[in-house]
């Protein structure tokens, strides 16, 4: 096999670094948007402040695989469509530098590519969600202590709950006080003079209050009812237990090769939705991004993530019909991948084949194609 030419090693360079940039600022704005989400749990005393950046580290490389494709696509769009609009390929084209070059420079870089993805997808991702579930779990477990501060007032539950702590031991709260709102719009107000935190089975967390007095009634009436309690629970969590198939995403890929239950089937085939994304990305998004020198800067590139957002969402929606047997692993999602696989070649034949193009192995004829 030849050595990359000095133009195939210009135009890798030129899409291998706004590749780059690409996935960086994308990274940066999902994870943003998951920081401001733990920020707002620590806020509620869901998580311990101390794990917000560990989680979010962790969750980086999760979604860099989940960004690549996209990257890799805007990346393509970017760097082919202003040479073509800068009349750089007109220059490459007269040198004899033709479309099967072009695809050759966009494969070289879309392989490793594709393989590096491959390598994070199905052996890092893995052990970072591991990691991840395990720092979120304590994470919780920590912000039970942190949750509430002593000689101060805190509202849980959505404002449902005002909790008042006295004194805090360790493990231990003293002189609690809790005034609730119930659905039936009595106000209550629960004393204890000691209590604790605790999460049931069920994931929800409750303040355990031991030797207290319940007073509910109506504000502004005078017939309220007082009970005397020697243990009585407050749910103080307002956030749902995690579904049992997300830690689908923290077991080995080597337990999803010979399984046989359609979740890990579908997990098994997301793992390896983003290197085949990249492939097939490179086999179109150079058509598409064939721009005419006079052409819209933004207009093709806006197409192309539309076309992309089709391919998410059928890819999402695949996943659901897998995931709950609606069909099996044979059609799975690739009958995603097979579809913007025809799209790619129809694309390719009305360019190069259907007369309206160049052909592929002509390189001399290559600007009468973007003239």
């Amino acid at each position: 096999m030849n050595a990359p030419s000095i133009i195939d090693r210009y135009l890798i360079r030129e899409i291998g670094l706004t590749l780059l940039a690409t996935a960086l600022v994308l990274l940066a704005m999902v994870l943003s948007h998951r920081l401001a989400g733990y920020l707002s749990k620590a806020a509620n005393g869901l998580l311990a402040r101390d794990s917000i950046f560990v989680l979010v580290g962790l969750q980086a490389i999760y979604f860099l695989v989940m960004l690549i494709p996209l990257a890799f696509l805007l990346s393509v769009m970017l760097t082919l469509g202003r040479l073509y609009r800068d009349h750089e390929m007109t220059a490459l084209a007269a040198c004899g530098y033709g479309p099967l070059s072009v695809y050759r420079s966009v494969f070289l870089l879309a392989a490793p590519l594709a393989l590096v993805t491959a390598g994070l997808s199905l052996f890092l991702v893995p052990l970072t969600m591991d990691l991840q579930f395990e720092a979120l779990a304590r994470a919780r477990k920590e912000a039970e202590i942190s949750m509430f501060t002593p000689g101060t007032f805190r509202e849980v539950l959505n404002g449902r709950h005002v909790v008042y702590v006295g004194a805090l031991d360790e493990h231990e709260l003293r002189n609690v006080f809790v005034q609730s709102r119930e659905p039936d719009g009595d106000l209550s107000v629960t004393t204890g003079e000691q209590g604790h935190q605790e999460i049931g089975e069920d994931g929800i967390r409750h303040i355990v209050l031991d030797h207290g007095y319940r007073y509910r009634g109506t504000p502004g009436q005078g017939d309220y009812e007082m009970l005397r309690f020697e243990r009585a629970s407050v749910r103080v969590d307002t956030t749902p237990p995690p579904p049992a198939w997300q830690h689908r995403e923290a077991l080995p890929t080597r337990l999803l090769l010979g399984s046989s239950q359609p979740l890990h089937i579908a997990e098994l085939q997301m793992r390896l939705n983003s290197p085949i994304q990249v492939l097939i990305i490179a086999l179109w998004a150079p058509l598409l991004a064939r721009a005419r020198p006079r052409e819209g800067r933004y207009g093709r590139i806006v197409a192309a993530v539309l076309i992309y957002a089709i391919n998410f969402n059928l890819v999402g929606v695949g996943e659901s019909w897998l995931s709950h047997g609606i069909i099996g692993a044979s059609l799975g999602l690739w009958w995603v991948h097979g579809l913007f696989l025809l799209f790619g070649l129809g694309l390719l034949f009305r360019h190069y084949a259907g007369g309206r193009g160049p052909r592929l192995f002509r390189p001399a004829t290559w600007q009468t194609a973007t003239a």
